[in-house]
């Protein structure tokens, strides 16, 4: 049987849980603001050293810790990782924003970042632009599920051989 943590600690855990995905979707929000202004114009000097600090230093560490206590929540509670549908699509998204965050939208801040402040301050390609306003957007959609699935909690499980017997009526 797995150790479950005290309830004060369960709550003190989903509570930094909770902030950490609302945290990142709202610097999620940032950044959207942030590309959507670099692609119409808005001085790159400003917005893609600004889009790079909020996705290093906050975007990042932010996906980390819901990742973190989110694995550490779904192993030491009763809905478990893998014992309800629900868990194991948030537990995807919240994996695959994480590697995303740190394998794409990372170095592709950093070379705008880079071009925009470089020792010839030039506009980072149309494309790369575009893509710095996309890539929020795009985020935000599985961001918004994996916090409606928390809130509503559908309880039906994996497997039909697992489901609740069904209450009798008397």
């Amino acid at each position: 049987m797995k150790p479950m943590p005290t309830p004060p600690s369960r709550k003190l855990l989903l509570t930094v849980h909770v902030l950490a995905t609302v945290g990142l979707f709202g610097a999620d929000l940032t950044l959207l603001v942030l590309g959507v202004s670099g692609a119409r114009g808005l001085d790159p000097q400003t917005v893609y050293p600004a889009a790079h600090l909020v996705g290093a230093r906050l975007v990042a560490p932010l996906a980390l810790i819901a990742l973190g206590t989110g694995l550490v929540l779904g192993a030491a509670s009763p809905l478990g990782l893998q014992r309800y549908w629900w868990v194991g699509i948030k537990l995807t998204i919240t994996v695959v924003l994480t590697a995303l965050v740190y394998l794409v939208l990372i170095p592709k801040l950093g070379a705008a970042a880079d071009v925009a402040a470089g020792p010839a301050p030039d506009l980072p390609a149309e494309s790369a632009r575009r893509q710095l306003a996309i890539i929020p957007a795009v985020a935000s959609a599985p961001l918004a599920l994996n916090v409606t699935l928390a809130m509503y909690k559908p309880h039906r499980r994996w497997r039909s051989s697992e489901r609740r017997p069904a209450a009798t009526a008397n």
